[in-house]
């Protein structure tokens, strides 16, 4: 029996870690991109890189570690089941339930991580990852550039762009308007601008702008006033600070304790509550679903004769796709109190839990 144990659990580590660098990897695409860009524009250093992704790794975990389990459970079971070795089992009169021993147990361990890794690790990365890409986004403000909207960059300087290229940050069709105290505003346009690296030392930061005009008025109507066209123009944005602002703790950042008082300060059923509640109870329900997964996912796959392991990749894509998009709809609807935040996050591990028992009690497949 123990080397039957041991045989499940190698053919399940291979999947589940294959699952594990896949999804994070997914995940984590778009922020490493962003990162890279940083880098490569003179505003971070390689180990500002690496510290990004280390902090950006316990968030991405949390979510993954339940999709792997699922994943590595279904093509483990689904590859003995496709060999007919799961009949060579249960024809030596053998339970299932005793050969998954390890397996479920494998499970539980696996949701006890992920549920210190949640109530932990992923608070501490969050304030960690914030601090730190504020400390090296704050000279520059392009990558907080908000498109058809007016950006006050300082006191006197405001900035309109209509574009931002996302290839290499440059703002496109760029309006600043330029008051100081006794004078008119100042308009200055450009086809193109970005902003210069410099040290944080500088009590300002450098707009290079391209192919622009100037327009200094001189009266109130508009009617007097100097222009001056240019081909290329440095603007320095004087700074009032450049300090970081305060990173203040959102609920993603607690811990159970920091929710559950946060929760009896606030009105039960107002929006504070409930979204301190859906984050409480998200911090349990989606580690839990490690263990569940584990359980009642594998008899989903046995006895499909022939198509088990394609069953297995197919039925564990559908159930991760149904359990995180429903897991979003509901987490919404428990933030806006439509339904209690409780029962909202842990709807769809109640709605995986009688499909699968349904499922297993129907066909006897353990």
């Amino acid at each position: 029996m123990r080397t039957l144990r041991l045989y499940i659990l190698k053919e399940f580590i291979p999947p589940y870690i294959g699952s594990m660098a896949f999804f994070s990897m997914l995940l984590l695409m778009e922020r490493v991109m962003s990162f890279v860009s940083l880098v490569t524009n003179g505003y971070a250093t390689v180990w500002d890189f690496i510290l990004l992704i280390f902090y950006s790794v316990p968030p991405t975990l949390a979510i993954t570690m339940p999709m792997s389990t699922l994943m590595g459970a279904l093509v483990s079971v689904g590859r003995i089941s496709n060999d007919s070795e799961i009949t060579a089992v249960r024809a030596g009169g053998i339970r299932l339930n005793s050969v998954f021993l390890g397996l479920y147990i494998t499970g539980v361990c696996i949701g006890v991580l992920s549920f210190y890794l949640t109530d932990y690790f992923v608070p501490i990365g969050n304030i960690k990852f914030r601090s730190l890409y504020q400390n090296l986004t704050i000279a520059r403000p392009d990558v907080q550039v908000d498109v058809h909207s007016i950006n006050r960059i300082s006191g006197n300087v405001l900035l309109l762009v209509d574009e931002v290229d996302e290839r290499t940050g440059d703002l496109v069709d760029v309006t600043i308007f330029e008051s100081a105290e006794g004078e008119y505003t100042k308009t200055i346009t450009a086809k193109k601008g970005w902003f210069l690296s410099s040290p944080r030392s500088r009590p300002y930061i450098t707009l290079r702008l391209q192919e622009g005009t100037i327009i200094d008025p001189k009266d109130k109507t508009d009617e007097k006033f100097d222009s001056t066209v240019f081909n290329m123009m440095d603007f320095n944005i004087f700074l009032s600070t450049r300090e970081m602002k305060n990173i203040v703790k959102t609920p993603r950042d607690m811990n159970l304790t920091e929710l559950k008082a946060q929760m009896q300060q606030e009105e039960k059923r107002s929006v504070g509550f409930n979204t301190y509640a859906v984050e409480y109870h998200k911090k349990i329900a989606i580690p839990f679903a490690c263990v569940l997964f584990v359980f009642l996912g594998t008899p989903f796959v046995i006895s499909r004769g022939r198509s088990g392991r394609g069953l297995g990749l197919g039925v564990g894509v559908l159930i991760i796709f149904l359990y995180y998009i429903f897991l979003l709809f509901l987490e919404r609807v428990g933030r806006s109190g439509t339904l209690p935040p409780a029962f909202a996050i842990w709807l769809p591990n109640l709605l995986f839990f009688v499909a699968g028992m349904y499922n297993l009690l129907s066909g006897r497949k353990v």
